[in-house]
């Protein structure tokens, strides 16, 4: 027969011993963490040959993953476990976390922005032709100079054929501005 002192004794007992039955059943229903995309857009992605630089510079990032570039619109797609890293974190400083790390990665060649906030076909497409250059490089000064134009969304530079290519926000820039700006860095603009 139990004595009341003996159950004082093993209702402790019994109650770890449920608690534990209890943690053990909830860790066998949780699911393994999944990975939390983030998109983005990129800046540095003004050829189709710079996606190849961008996937390398993508694979020196740890515990973040490049799970899809959109060339034709100037977005990326990065995936990472919230459980490891940026927990908590807020959009934008998750956004300046991966920016710095790619932009480490990159040499400082890419980096990222917001999503554009004007739909697609608001913005207006201007093409300037200034004469095939000699190297990725040229181009990357073409596309550093039409992109830092205000008003400019998105800007490609074809440095093979010559070509110079900017989504703008009309109320913000135009044309005349982009050939501006390309003399002022004595492109010949045809």
């Amino acid at each position: 027969m139990l004595r009341v002192t003996h159950l004082v004794r093993f209702v402790p007992l019994l109650c770890l011993a449920l608690l534990f039955s209890a943690v053990e059943a909830n860790c066998a229903d949780e699911k393994p963490a999944q990975p939390v995309p983030v998109k983005y857009r990129i800046t540095g992605l003004f050829s189709p040959d710079r996606e190849a630089d961008l996937r390398e510079a993508a694979k020196d990032i740890a515990d973040i993953a490049l799970a899809e570039v959109d060339y034709a619109n100037g977005e990326v797609t990065f995936t990472y476990d919230s459980t490891k890293i940026l927990k908590g974190a807020k959009p934008d400083d998750v956004q300046k976390h991966i920016d710095n790390l790619l932009g480490n990665a990159s040499n400082h060649t890419f980096g990222l922005k917001p999503l554009c906030k004007i739909p697609r076909d608001k913005l207006q497409r201007v093409e300037i032709s200034v004469g095939v250059l000699d190297c990725k490089a040229c181009g990357y000064g073409l596309y550093l100079a039409v992109s830092g134009v205000s008003g400019v969304e998105q800007a490609t530079a074809n440095y093979k054929e010559g070509l110079v290519t900017a989504w703008i926000d009309p109320e913000k820039t135009d044309r005349a501005k982009l050939i501006d700006m390309l003399k002022k860095r004595e492109v010949r603009v045809k």
